[in-house]
């Protein structure tokens, strides 16, 4: 299994400014590319092929066969936000499915006047100086606006601040640290892989693809690796602080396992695909009760005893924060609202399912898989074991269907609480069954919304296939529709079922936005036009250089919004000459224009559009 990195993006990049080949152009059979979201099967996928200005990211191949292949689109050097596509072919090269965004047309309406160091700079000021930065350019396909994507990696933190490339203010801001959630430690003996080098013991897998450092109960990262005299890890200090071995060796165990599930059942090459080693570090900080996955590596702290007990003891645990790495590898989900309780969720999908993967091979035989997140290591305030149940979300206040969607502004949205919806979805695509609201919630909550729908039950080899394809496929600000639409194009009915049961209906509003209603092009060149149809809410403009005074435009089409959307004439001084409502079914011809330059501007309103406009000649007056 082979997977490029970003890396590749960039050589693909020089190629395409080096005049290099890039995708080629392609059409939908009955799905034209107009721009949003995309989700298609069948016939529709088979006659796709990959729109221009896309780059490949990377190749994997799929479970069973066939490959997985994800693009992004370019808009000059900046890559597109959300605009992601990752087509899926079956083990005879034919396409199965296409999942992701495309915005054709897309063109800046800034320029990037603010440097990547200055846009650094100003994030700084925001959140400091400290950690490892990183920047890279983007465009925002809701405004056609540059900016800069500036990345602070702190110890446990991941500041990530939207720095607008031309007037340099601070578009979003928020932190983008994983944090999850876990078991205990169980006590139970464990054979785990290390590397004796002289006369000690390092807690390195003799592979090399997992390492498990000691942070001693401080906030530093990896911090130092874990040995021992004679090979048996069997040290430990009350409410194991450090340097107790009992935590370093759960993390590193079930690292393993979670790399071997990944392995096995999906063919990955670890958590980027690419063999990297997973390095794990317990102790950190004092009493503190969280995990978290920060971008490059896994951190357990130890508990305070009373809340939690040690997180890394826990499979489920683990492979839910190592998972985040997969994510950030593949979809690369945006950590807030919708798209990070997409991210949330995936990790505790893939958490409860290494549980079970574990219990077939008698890898985990002091645990029982089951549907609960943190079972096993929280203890308190929750009254029912664990703090997430993916059968019955209800159980600790999280929402099972659409309708009780928790809109805050705390935990990036909600992320957390709001992982519940996809969480119930992936439980009824394994088991089957109505919604836990239905009826059949342990808490006091029902709800009558959807209780008609039944799923059919997947299994859970099935199922996990199916949604680990459609969500490491989904652009990165995919929302629950997008999920939605995925899962149904990898799964047919019965993943559109398990939606239907929380609320996600076919029909659904994607998140993706549409292209803009118009693009301005202060270069436009003989023939220029509006989309066809136009968008609400346009005001573009086409400025065309005739190099001489005396010329006129001559209009092919004339179609807007009779008294409500306009196309207007300028001359090169900003001079209206005429403006044009209604359809015009003759064409027309503009006022002499006695400049050498001219423009054509579209202004329509927020609702009802039309076909637009095309300049398909100028004549001489």
């Amino acid at each position: 299994m082979h997977r490029s990195t970003l890396v590749a993006v960039l050589a693909a990049l020089a190629l395409v400014t080096a005049g290099g080949a890039t995708a080629t152009a392609g059409q939908v059979a009955t799905t034209p590319l107009r721009g949003g979201s995309i989700a298609l099967s069948g016939a529709d996928a088979r006659a796709f092929a990959v729109p221009p200005g896309m780059v490949k990211l990377w190749t994997a191949d799929r479970a069973g066969g066939g490959t997985q292949t994800r693009y992004q689109q370019l808009v000059g050097a900046a890559q597109v936000l959300g605009g992601q596509l990752t087509v899926l072919t079956d083990k005879s090269g034919r396409t199965d499915a296409v999942i992701g965004a495309y915005f054709p047309g897309l063109k800046a309406k800034n320029s990037a006047t603010v440097s990547a160091a200055s846009a650094r700079g100003i994030a700084a000021k925001r959140v400091g100086t400290a950690g490892k930065w990183s920047s890279s350019l983007r465009i925002d396909p809701r405004d056609g606006r540059l900016f800069h994507q500036i990345v602070s990696q702190r110890t446990d933190q991941r500041w990530v601040q939207w720095v607008d490339a031309s007037s340099g203010t601070v578009k979003k801001q928020y932190d983008a640290i994983a944090h999850g959630d876990g078991t205990g430690v169980k006590g139970d003996t464990k054979q785990i892989s290390t590397t004796r080098i002289g006369g000690t013991f390092f807690l390195r897998s003799e592979d090399k693809r997992q390492e498990t450092y000691d942070a001693g109960n401080k906030q530093v990262l990896p911090g130092t690796i874990m040995t021992d005299a004679d090979d048996h890890w069997n040290f430990n200090l009350p409410k194991w602080r450090s340097p107790s071995q009992a935590p370093g060796v759960d993390a590193h165990y079930y690292a393993n396992v979670t790399d071997d599930f990944y392995a096995d059942v999906f063919g990955r090459n670890s958590i980027d695909d690419e063999g990297m080693t997973i390095i794990s570090t317990v102790h950190f900080a004092n009493r503190y009760c969280n995990a978290f996955w920060n971008g490059e590596q896994m951190t357990y702290g130890d508990g305070d005893g009373m809340t939690c007990i040690p997180l890394s003891g826990g499979l489920d645990v683990v492979g839910h924060e190592l998972t985040h790495g997969v994510t950030e590898f593949t979809s690369n989900l945006i950590y807030e609202n919708q798209s990070g309780a997409l991210n949330e969720a995936f990790s505790d999908m893939m958490g409860n399912t290494i549980e079970f993967y574990a219990a077939e091979r008698r890898l985990d035989p002091a645990a029982t898989p089951d549907w609960l997140i943190g079972e096993d290591v929280i203890l308190a305030p929750d009254l029912a074991p664990g703090f997430r149940n993916m059968g019955d979300p209800q159980e600790d206040a999280d929402p099972d269907h659409f309708s009780e969607f928790i809109v805050t502004t705390a935990d990036n949205g909600g992320v957390h609480s709001n992982s519940g919806i996809p969480n119930h979805a992936y439980y009824l695509a394994v088991n089957g069954g109505k919604n836990a609201g239905c009826g059949g919630s342990l808490s006091t909550h029902t709800h009558t919304l959807d209780c008609d729908v039944t799923v059919p039950a997947m299994g859970l080899a099935t199922a996990r296939s199916v949604f680990y394809t459609a969500f490491t496929s989904l652009p990165e600000f995919a929302n629950f529709c997008d999920a939605r639409n995925a899962t149904a194009a990898v799964g047919g009915a019965a993943g559109s079922a398990a939606w239907a049961a929380v609320g996600v209906h076919e029909g659904c509003t994607p998140a993706t936005p549409p292209p803009p209603p118009c693009v301005s092009d202060p270069d436009a060149e003989i023939p220029f036009e509006s989309p066809h149809p136009y968008g609400n809410n346009g005001d573009c403009t086409w400025t065309y250089d005739h190099g001489t005074a005396g010329f006129a435009f001559h209009f092919s089409l004339l179609d807007t919004e009779k008294n409500f959307d306009y196309v207007i004439v300028y001359d090169g001084a900003g001079n209206e000459l005429a403006r044009y409502t209604g359809l015009d079914r003759n064409g027309a011809t503009s006022p002499c224009i006695s400049t050498p330059t001219g423009s054509v501007r579209l202004l329509t309103d927020p609702s009802v559009v039309a076909q637009g406009f095309i300049v398909d000649a100028v004549v001489a007056c």
